[in-house]
């Protein structure tokens, strides 16, 4: 079962960032479901190098808006992206190394934080974006 389901209350009415929020979350369902059924560690950090590249990705879009459009949040914004590919990056260094006794509640904290970051942070450039014409 999803941990999340994508509905028009994520949407930051920006397509492009929409449709990559769409694709972060189908992959946080996979991991979601992968650690409920105590999925083996080559899978779990496939699916978390996935979630992790499919951020940067999708960060990089985030952050050529940003400048392209001179953001005012700029760098509050791009400092969230550090924290979390930070906490992403160990996540699969802790699977990978076998050395993550929490990695249940570190995963947790990732998915309420990318919750978090697209309903506050993302919402926000959104507007800004939409006030500058980008949709």
């Amino acid at each position: 079962m999803p941990i999340v389901t994508w509905s028009e209350e994520f949407s930051v009415n920006v397509r492009i960032i929409d449709d990559q929020h769409q694709e972060m979350l189908n992959i946080v369902n996979s991991l979601h479901t992968a650690v409920e059924k105590c999925a083996d560690k080559e899978s779990l950090q496939k699916l978390l190098v996935e979630l992790y590249e499919h951020t940067q990705t999708h960060f990089s879009t985030e952050d050529e808006l940003m400048k392209k459009h001179n953001y005012p949040e700029y760098e509050q914004h791009l400092h969230e992206h550090h924290v979390l590919l930070q906490h992403l990056n160990n996540l699969v260094a802790g699977v990978t190394d076998g050395k993550s006794p929490t990695f249940r509640s570190d995963y947790d904290v990732s998915s309420d934080w990318v919750l978090i970051h697209i309903f506050k942070s993302d919402k926000e450039l959104g507007t800004f974006l939409n006030a500058q014409g980008v949709y």
